[in-house]
């Protein structure tokens, strides 16, 4: 798990130099004043959290003395609200598919901790990220990131109008996201990704100078673009303030309104983690479960519980350790109808394709397109009209 991002230790940069210059004023000042000036008393602002998505968001916050001691639980529609101190450096993300373990296992932004508190620890790098430093040296330093990669989109509206509030962010960020960087219905950054020197600016690249995205291969620059065009004024590689204006100050005694989803929609996934390898994946009815890692997965049909092993699904990433995620079947529930019967299902990236109609289907992973026929699938529902369906 990554600590700090590269944007974070720019605050902390802007941090020291504010604290190493107070040391030198107060050490500068006569010995009378030093001996009477009273200590400032902390201000605080509001930060309001809303869950737009259709889904529950189970967000994770750093330093975990900000709020429930790291992480909560939000439906669809929930909000909360809490103050934060002068001095605050932190980040929010908005974990997805999140089961019961502790710590609880998640599709995105897995963190450490007891349940769904992560205490003190960060998430997994596969989810998107509000950060802030308040109260620099009088200014707020506040930023959007998708530096790691897009879960669940964010926008952030700050009470201060003179200040820039990137407050929109639409879903064509995840649907319009290049296939090479799907990872089930996350669009990873070229960086997250490819972990090379040039996409994660380190390095030969640890520059503004040299971390240039018109050298990256297309569909790299067409992350960073989809950002820009989707989400503006919020990151998309660790250099953004330079091209897209990501870096954001206000002037500090602002209020935050930070909102999963701002535009609304389903965001990032409809599948809930229910399991580790080896455990037993449980819920309510007949559901659509999935088995596997990354974006391979195997596909079941199940009701009430299954097994979350090997034995039941096959194993379809060989060497990495596994999961279980459910999902309510088609259609709706974030599935997209893409063919009927003895048609071609097409999409981008891999996905998990369902055929079948009336609760009854057959599930495959399949890359870029399908057959959505009995040939392909085998036939679920005898003498019925079939469709197929992706997510």
């Amino acid at each position: 798990m990554k600590t700090l991002s590269l944007v974070m230790q720019k605050y902390f940069g802007l941090m020291l130099l504010s604290v190493l210059l107070g040391i030198v004023l107060f050490l500068a000042a006569p010995g009378s004043m030093r001996s009477v000036q009273a200590k400032p008393l902390l201000a605080t602002r509001t930060f309001t959290i809303k869950n737009n998505c259709g889904y529950t968001i189970y967000p994770g916050i750093y330093p975990a003395s900000t709020y429930s001691n790291g992480g909560w639980s939000m439906a669809a529609g929930a909000q909360v609200s809490f103050t934060v101190p002068d001095g605050n450096i932190g980040r929010l993300w908005g974990r997805t598919g999140c089961n019961g373990a502790s710590p609880a296992v998640c599709t995105t932004g897995s963190c450490g901790g007891s349940g769904l508190q992560c205490a003190g620890t960060t998430g997994f790098p596969n989810t998107s990220l509000f950060e802030w430093n308040i109260n620099a040296g009088g200014t707020d330093w506040y930023d959007v990131s998708y530096v790691d990669a897009v879960d669940n989109p964010i926008g952030v509206q700050v009470s201060n109008s003179g200040c820039v509030s990137p407050n929109t962010c639409s879903n064509s960020v995840l649907t319009n996201c290049p296939a090479d960087l799907r990872s089930g219905s996350v669009c990873l950054s070229p960086c997250t990704k490819y972990n090379t020197d040039q996409y994660c600016c380190r390095g030969a690249y640890g520059t503004a100078a040299t971390c240039v995205v018109a050298n990256w291969a297309a569909s790299a620059q067409t992350y960073v673009n989809n950002v820009h065009t989707y989400c503006p004024r919020e990151y998309a590689y660790a250099y953004d303030e330079n091209s897209g204006g990501a870096l954001q100050t206000c002037a500090t005694g602002a209020s935050y309104t930070i909102t999963f989803c701002p535009a609304g929609g389903s965001g990032s996934t409809g599948w809930t983690n229910c399991a580790s390898e080896n455990g037993t994946c449980s819920f309510s009815g007949t559901m659509a479960v999935r088995y596997g890692a990354n974006s391979s997965y195997y596909y079941r049909t199940a009701t009430s519980n299954i097994a979350c092993n090997n034995a039941t699904f096959g194993d379809p990433i060989v060497g990495t350790v596994k999961h279980c995620d459910y999902s309510p079947q088609p259609p709706n529930n974030g599935w997209t109808q893409c063919a009927g019967e003895n048609g071609t299902c097409s999409f981008s990236g891999t996905m998990g394709v369902a055929y079948g109609a009336n609760g009854a289907f057959f599930y495959r992973p399949a890359t870029g397109s399908i057959a959505c026929n009995n040939a392909t699938f085998g036939d679920p529902i005898f003498g019925t009209a079939k469709a197929c369906y992706y997510k």
